[in-house]
C-alpha cells in the first residue's frame, strides 16, 4: 500500500492513457467493493473478514489498483489506513457504481420474475399524511406486484440519499433557493402552512384573534435550523411578537397532531392537513396569515437519473393523487 503523505501532494503523474487501460481492462467489481469496504471499516483486518479474503490479499488488491491507476490510493494512520484525495475520488464513484449495479439486479429480477419493479421514495412530512397514501394506493391498483419504499425525513437527512442515487425521488416542499441544477422538479399543489390550536386551546373560541394574542404562548415548531422556522420569527417579529421561548421542537406530524389535543400549545401544520383534522374537530385554524413562506409541494428527482416503469408510474400517480387534495 502506498505511503503517500498525500494524494493531492504526491506529485504523482496522471497519465490518461494508463488510468483509461486500467478502467476498460483489469478494474472489477470487486475492486470497487473493495475501496468502499476501506473507506467504511478503515483497518486491513476488518475489511478482510467482512470480504472474506486474508489480509494480505487486501493489500495486495489495493498496491495493484494504486500500481495500475499511477497513484497512492490510501496512506497509512497508525493502525488505520485513510483515502488520499484520489482514493476519495474513486470510493465516491465507487459507492455509485455498486449502486447502480444493485438496482440493474433489483430491476432484472423484476423482470424475469414478473414482478413489476421498485421505486424508492423520500418523503417529508408535508406530503406523508394525505398525498402519499393516496398516491401509494393509485400505484398499487396499477402495478400490484410493483413495491414502493418509503424512507420518511427530513431534507438535509434524504436529499443526500437523492444525490447519490440511494432514492429515486423526494416528495415535499422544498424552500425556494435549494433546487439545483443536478435536480429536475415537478410542482403538485401549493399547500401553504398555517397556525393551528386544539378545540379546546382558549384561542378557539374567540371570534376575533389578533397577533399580539399570540405573545407568551406555547409552541411547536420546526427545529432552529428550518427555512419554516426561521420565516415564523420573521412573521412574529413583523407583527410585534417575541421568539417563543416555550417550545416543542418536533416535525413528526401524528406527534403533533396528539400535543396539541393534549397541551395547551400552539402549532404548524400544512392547510391540508390543517383541514382534515379541523373538519373532524379536533383542531381549528387561526386566521392569521404566515403568507408563502416556501414553495409547492414537488416532486423532485435527478436530472440525470433514467426513469423506470416503476419510477414513471408512481410520479404519474402523484400528480393524479394531487389533483384531489383538498386545500
Amino acid at each position: 500500500m502506498a505511503s503517500a503523505t498525500s494524494g493531492a501532494s504526491s506529485g504523482a503523474s496522471l497519465e490518461r492513457s494508463v488510468i483509461d487501460g486500467y478502467f476498460s481492462r483489469q478494474l472489477k467489481l470487486r475492486h470497487l467493493q473493495l475501496l468502499v469496504a476501506l473507506a467504511d471499516r478503515q483497518t486491513v483486518g476488518k475489511v478482510a473478514e467482512a470480504l472474506h479474503v486474508t489480509q494480505p490479499a487486501v493489500s495486495k488488491m489495493v498496491n495493484e489498483m494504486e500500481k495500475g491507476i499511477g497513484v497512492p490510493l490510501f496512506e497509512r494512520d497508525g493502525r488505520r489506513i485513510r483515502p488520499t484525495a484520489y482514493g476519495e475520488c474513486l470510493i465516491r464513484h465507487a459507492r455509485e457504481l455498486l449502486l447502480h449495479a444493485q438496482r440493474a439486479s433489483e430491476e432484472l429480477h423484476a423482470m424475469t420474475s414478473g414482478v413489476g419493479g421498485r421505486v424508492e421514495v423520500g418523503v417529508l412530512s408535508v406530503a406523508a399524511p394525505i398525498l402519499i397514501p393516496a398516491a401509494v394506493a393509485l400505484f398499487k391498483q396499477r402495478s400490484p406486484t410493483a413495491t414502493v419504499c418509503l424512507h420518511e425525513g427530513t431534507l438535509d437527512q434524504i436529499l443526500p440519499a437523492l444525490r447519490v442515487g440511494q432514492l429515486d425521488m423526494i416528495v415535499g416542499r422544498l424552500a425556494r433557493g435549494l433546487s439545483a441544477p443536478e435536480f429536475t422538479s415537478e410542482p403538485l399543489f401549493d399547500d401553504p402552512t398555517v397556525i393551528v390550536v386544539a378545540r379546546t386551546h382558549p384561542l378557539a373560541s374567540r371570534k376575533r384573534i389578533k397577533w399580539a394574542d399570540l405573545a407568551g404562548l406555547a409552541w411547536i415548531v420546526p427545529s432552529a435550523g428550518a427555512p419554516m422556522y426561521r420565516h415564523l420569527l420573521s412573521v412574529l417579529e413583523a407583527h410585534g411578537v417575541g421568539t417563543p421561548i416555550n417550545t416543542i421542537e418536533s416535525v413528526v406530524i401524528d406527534a403533533n397532531v396528539g400535543m396539541l389535543q393534549s397541551y395547551p400549545v400552539l402549532g404548524l401544520l400544512p392547510r391540508s392537513l390543517a383541514r382534515h383534522h379541523e373538519e373532524g374537530g379536533v383542531l381549528k385554524i387561526l386566521p392569521l396569515s404566515l403568507g408563502a413562506a416556501l414553495g409547492p409541494v414537488s416532486t423532485t428527482w435527478r436530472a440525470d437519473a433514467d426513469d423506470t416503469p416503476a419510477t414513471a408510474l408512481f410520479r404519474a400517480c402523484l400528480s393524479e393523487a394531487a389533483k384531489s387534495v383538498r386545500i
